[in-house]
């Protein structure tokens, strides 16, 4: 063989080897290797400390959490919060990688049951019209801090109690991911219970009428039943109304409304007229939700 062409190989060869061990400049020990390869294997991306300590059998507890420590530090890892970290692809630079907000949802809930709802529900069924500026999960369980900060993108949990935890489904988010967020009829029960964390009673208006062909009517009004809230009866019925959703769903919320009222939009102050048909008081004129609607 040619010396020059076997020199050639051997250079190449190193070329391989130095990037499958750096990383792009990122080093990576025998024991990162290990690690990696061992998550890689189960096409794992998020992983816990106890999760680590199977990886790594041999190890002890304090070089596992140095190793964790050291490889954040070199880029290989990015630490979600306490005990939970991402692993940043081959390609992806530290400094600015951020996972999929919805994919990363699950391992910051501790062994709270959860769903991802509200705005960033909507975002999922493609009903938003503003982006969304943060991830909404709810949990079956109180977490503190109830927001956490991850890259500066804010991860809200909001607690609801068990009458108000149900109606997730598994949702596909691209070809490859579905994560828990609560079902289509499930999500407007949520929104219309707080408005305030679906960006305001218009934008869950707008979520609504751009549904009104899906929705599944008899579903959501077992919901209602279930979810048990004044507020979101008479908000629905007034919206269903307002934007002339014709279905025998209203003769049945008005039969399950009662005579207190409520105000239309949480975040507005309680002025505006009062609607006796749906006990609600319309803190925000009527033209202003169509023509966010119709325009």
């Amino acid at each position: 063989m040619d010396t020059n062409y076997s020199n050639y190989l051997s250079y190449l060869c190193s070329q391989v080897n130095s990037d499958i061990f750096t990383m792009k400049n990122k080093h990576i020990s025998t024991q990162s290797n290990e690690l990696l390869t061992y998550f890689n294997s189960m096409d794992k991306k998020c992983f816990d400390y106890t999760q680590a300590q199977k990886a790594l059998p041999e190890s002890k507890p304090s070089a596992i959490r140095e190793l964790l420590s050291d490889m954040t530090k070199r880029g290989l890892l990015m630490r979600l919060k306490e005990g939970v970290y991402n692993i940043i692809p081959y390609e992806a630079n530290a400094e600015t990688f951020m996972p999929d907000w919805h994919l990363i949802a699950e391992h910051l809930v501790n062994d709270a049951k959860h769903y991802i709802g509200y705005y960033s529900a909507l975002q999922i069924h493609n009903l938003i019209t503003q982006p969304s500026l943060k991830e909404q999960i709810v949990v079956s369980k109180q977490i503190r801090p109830s927001e956490i900060s991850i890259k500066n993108v804010p991860f809200q949990f909001i607690y609801h109690n068990e009458k108000h935890f149900f109606g997730a489904k598994k949702m596909w988010i691209d070809s490859f991911n579905k994560v828990l967020c609560s079902d289509m009829e499930k999500t407007f029960i949520d929104c219309l219970f707080k408005p305030d964390y679906a960006g305001g009673i218009v934008e869950v208006a707008k979520a609504i009428y751009t549904s009104k062909g899906k929705i599944k009517y008899e579903t959501l009004l077992d919901y209602i039943k279930k979810f048990d809230s004044q507020a979101v009866i008479k908000r629905l019925g007034f919206l269903l109304e307002t934007l002339d959703i014709k279905n025998n769903i209203i003769d049945k919320l008005q039969k399950l409304k009662t005579a207190s009222y409520v105000v239309l939009d949480t975040e507005l102050p309680k002025t505006g007229k009062r609607i006796s048909r749906w006990s609600i008081q319309q803190n925000l004129e009527t033209e202003t939700i169509k023509s966010a609607i119709y325009t």
